[in-house]
């Protein structure tokens, strides 16, 4: 899209302080992106005028003259085939290094053997019209004059980015960016209405039939027929606005409807009325066709609505005209349509025919209807000055079948102020709405805002486009750049997340364990040879092979394949797991709620240790209280299984627990079920309950800073023979409890070799004895140690042992 200033000058009076810049950087922060800014004059830089001395016929070529040309600072040696040179001309003379609007660039050049030092140019060639049968000749030019000053091209364009005209129809013509400038530089805009004549003579009443079929994609025409026109070449002041914006003059009637369009952004078109008898619009039929004014026989199909005269196709509705109906030199009467048609239906169109014209463009963008009327109004203002004894022939027959939405939209001033960020005055408001063609209406704090037609096609409908029409005009960069104020709160703390974090830096970073992620499926062959019943285990409908046809019960079957696996690559296989085990709840009932319950699934944390050594129930132990010190502060207690897994050794397995709590198992794997499993090496196996450690976890007390003991502590290395059948636990919690200065109790061996008998054992503990108040002496460490061994001799049959 191209503005004119000189044409904008109609309708907004520029002051002389108001640079082609300002207009450009005032409507890129605020309207359309202006991608440049053209001098016209430049245009025709190397083009002067030149006259013709004299006229010779080339020595080699029958149809080449060779001509001598004055341009007043040179006298220059043209070849020239134009049939219609003669000396004494005046003419366009295109010197050496000047680009012409068609892309030619002029060089030196040798034709036929003799120096051509430039080019006396044809119209079409400057891009002033279509004529090509022979060289333009000037009326009345000055000599060495450039051809710009004689054409008048003292304009200046802006170049306007047509992606950012996408959802504003309304700028698709000079007046509606007239009106965004008026709006920015806060200067009166003329209404269209002074441009319009008032009164029109009509002839006898000669009503053109006109039938509209499909008023979706037509929703206004409007059709008037004009006679005593004479059709010839346009004005200058026509032309020099038409090549401002890049387009050919071609005649005066064809010149005027192309000046309306970029005018007014209407689209308008001309039609000989000798081949137009009535208007029919309609969708077109299978297997026909146009030759259009380019030309160029179209095939159309049925979703292309054409103008017709009731039979023949006319016109590609919106597009571009038919051939056969176009404006002739003979021409003498006209029927001139302002139409409105759907915006969709314009675009398909003109993506099917490859034809995007610029009336396409601007329909396909969504156009006011009320536009058609003053839009031909223009037109026959302006024709009568060009053809005063043009008269039409009738009134106007029209089709209309539109409503726009208007309004009323309405919001209220504190609702505007909390979307801008700042409070702007409501007179201020008012006169941008009202610069910009609303009409605004103030109540106390509520705003009640009708649209303008020429905004309510597409383009403006809710509250926030009106909130963005103030801030756009108000200027974004007049806004004050304010960081949103928000208040930082902490992420939600999932306790389970910082829970499994820890686990795993436990085992991996200070016990050393490898973690493995395993398959959640296992088969029945696993489990027999575990002997693990199976059949609460959770079947699968549709298992992605014949080893994964079960949902885990546990995470032993995984743990024993890595061992299984990796037992020939390495010596010591330390492994944890943290994974989804799943219960089949088939059966049992929820007390609270008497329903049935459903099938589950829960994490848990599975533990193996495999070597060849011994002791590795007591090596995995002592991760495990290592585990339990780091999470809460105290040892895990080993008890007794009541039944032990058939898998287990029954002498290596216990129930893990802490405080009163169960919280899993440890054991050592049976040889012989090692064995039938595959497995080369010893293994021990643990398995923690995951939501009862959740439990504890969450509801464990902080555990807080103490201070360091001021008094130091005694400590005393006891080794007790007992009976082999007395439990660790029984007597560490029986010597932890016999005093207050005992602080704590650690087993730091165990014997059980030939100088005791089977039926004893040694268990030999660290015992420290402390008084947070002062510092204990040997001898009262001394009797306590004795009662001590007195009771637990009482108590246990307990002997210090003396070897």
């Amino acid at each position: 899209m191209l503005l004119s200033i000189n044409w904008l000058k109609d309708f907004v009076k520029l002051s002389k302080n108001i640079r082609p810049e300002d207009l450009r950087d005032k409507l890129t922060m605020h309207t359309v992106e202006v991608e440049g800014i053209i001098n016209q004059s430049q245009r025709y830089d190397q083009v002067v005028v030149g006259k013709v001395l004299t006229v010779d016929k080339h020595p080699n070529a029958d149809r080449l003259r060779v001509t001598r040309v004055d341009i007043k600072t040179d006298k220059l040696v043209i070849v020239c085939g134009a049939p219609n040179v003669a000396a004494g001309q005046l003419v366009p003379v295109a010197l050496i290094g000047a680009k012409l609007p068609n892309g030619l660039e002029i060089k030196e050049s040798e034709i036929r053997g003799v120096k051509s030092q430039g080019m006396i140019c044809a119209e079409d060639e400057l891009g002033l019209g279509t004529n090509h049968e022979g060289i333009m000749v000037l009326d009345k030019a000055k000599l060495g004059q450039s051809l710009a000053s004689y054409l008048n091209m003292t304009d200046i364009i802006l170049e306007i980015d047509n992606k950012s005209l996408s959802n504003r129809s309304d700028l698709w013509g000079q007046y509606g960016l007239a009106r965004e400038v008026a709006t920015l530089f806060d200067l009166k805009l003329r209404p269209y209405e002074e441009f319009l004549d008032k009164d029109y003579e009509t002839a006898a009443n000669d009503r053109l039939s006109l039938k509209v079929e499909d008023q979706k994609l037509c929703p206004r025409y409007q059709a008037i027929r004009i006679d005593n026109i004479k059709i010839g070449e346009s004005p200058a002041w026509l032309k020099e606005r038409l090549l401002a914006v890049g387009l050919k003059p071609i005649s005066n009637v064809v010149d005027l409807t192309n000046y309306v369009m970029w005018e007014l952004g209407q689209p308008l078109h001309a039609f000989d009325a000798r081949v137009v008898k009535q208007l029919v619009i309609r969708r077109a039929k299978r297997g026909e066709s146009l030759k259009t004014l380019d030309e160029v026989e179209h095939a159309l199909n049925e979703n292309m609505l054409l103008i017709t005269d009731g039979k023949q196709a006319l016109a590609v509705a919106g597009v571009m005209g038919g051939l056969a109906s176009g404006i002739s030199p003979d021409t003498t009467s006209l029927v001139l349509e302002s139409a409105n048609f759907e915006a969709v239906s314009i675009r398909k169109t003109a993506a099917a025919l490859g034809l995007r014209t610029e009336a396409s463009m601007r329909f396909e963008k969504g156009l006011d209807p009320n536009l058609t009327d003053l839009a031909w109004r223009r037109f026959f203002t302006l024709l009568k000055q060009l053809c005063p004894e043009a008269q039409l022939a009738g009134p106007v027959q029209e089709v209309a079948d539109f409503r726009l939405d208007l309004g009323p939209i309405k919001f209220s001033h504190d609702w505007l102020t909390s979307r801008l960020g700042f409070r702007l005055e409501k007179k201020k408001i008012n006169h941008i709405l009202e610069k910009l063609g609303f009409q605004v209406e103030i109540s106390h704090n509520e705003f009640s805002v009708m649209v303008p037609t020429w905004r309510a096609a597409k383009d403006v409908a809710t509250a926030e486009d009106i909130l963005e029409e103030i801030a756009r005009i108000y200027g974004y960069d007049n806004i004050a750049a304010i960081s949103p104020v928000q208040k930082l709160a902490a992420p939600l703390v999932l306790e389970e997340n910082v829970l499994e974090r820890q686990v795993q830096d436990i085992w991996a970073l200070e016990n050393h364990f490898s973690e493995v992620y395993n398959y959640s499926f296992v088969n029945e062959n696993q489990l027999k040879k575990l002997d693990l019943d199976w059949s609460n285990n959770l079947h699968l409908v549709n298992p992605i092979s014949t080893e994964h046809t079960l949902l885990r019960h546990n995470l032993l079957v995984g743990l024993l394949n890595n061992v299984r696996t990796n037992q020939f690559n390495q010596d010591n296989l330390a492994l944890f797991e943290i994974g989804q085990i799943f219960r089949n709840a088939s059966g049992r009932i929820n007390k609270a709620e008497g329903e049935e319950l459903l099938p589950y699934q829960e994490k848990s944390l599975g533990l193996v240790l495999a070597d060849n050594q011994t002791e590795l129930l007591s090596r995995l132990k002592t991760g495990l209280n290592i585990f339990s010190r780091r999470l809460f502060g105290q040892d895990f207690d080993f008890w007794p299984l009541e039944t032990a897994p058939a898998w287990a050794d029954k002498d290596l397995a216990a129930k893990i627990n802490l405080g009163n709590k169960e919280v899993g198992l440890i054991a050592q794997l049976s040889p012989d079920y090692a064995a039938d499993f595959g497995l080369k090496k010893a293994c021990v196996f643990a398995e923690i309950d995951w939501p009862v450690l959740l439990e504890i976890f969450v509801t464990n007390p902080v555990r807080q800073y103490e201070e360091p003991a001021r008094y130091p502590a005694l400590v005393r290395d006891l080794a007790f023979v007992v009976e082999t059948k007395l439990l660790y636990n029984d007597l560490r919690n029986e010597i932890k409890s016999f005093s207050g200065l005992i602080k704590s109790v650690e087993l730091f061996d165990v014997y059980s070799g030939t100088k005791l008998d089977s039926q004893h054992k040694s268990l030999a503990f660290h015992i420290s004895f402390q008084d947070p108040t002062r510092t204990l002496i040997a001898k009262e460490v001394d009797d306590l140690q004795a009662e001590l061994v007195k009771h637990l001799e009482n108590k246990f049959g307990a002997q210090l042992r003396n070897f």
